[in-house]
């Protein structure tokens, strides 16, 4: 009866404890997904605006009819550079840690 009890106390703690790394795992999933996506704008951007910074581009038909859509990924681009210089500052605000 006694192991019962205890068997039960446990699997009741366990119980809490999976329900309180769910909530906790839901609170940082969508701060890590809008990360992921910032980083992939990014890659995407150097990918097609890469020649700005040495990389091969893209043939120019590809870019010139991407060129209105990339507004969004040109400013991200030169949000970039001011940042370079402080690439730790960035990874903390990711992260969310201060």
């Amino acid at each position: 009866m006694e192991t019962k009890k205890i068997i039960r106390r446990l699997l009741e703690k366990v119980k809490h404890g999976m329900k309180l790394y769910n909530k906790a795992s839901k609170a940082n999933a969508v701060e890590i997904m809008e990360a992921e996506l910032s980083e992939m704008e990014n890659i995407f951007g150097l990918l097609v605006l890469g020649s700005f910074v040495g990389f091969p581009s893209p043939p120019m038909q590809i870019t010139l009819d991407l060129l209105p859509d990339m507004e969004k990924h040109f400013i991200l681009m030169l949000n970039k550079v001011d940042t370079a210089e402080e690439p730790i500052s960035d990874l903390l605000s990711t992260f969310d840690i201060m």
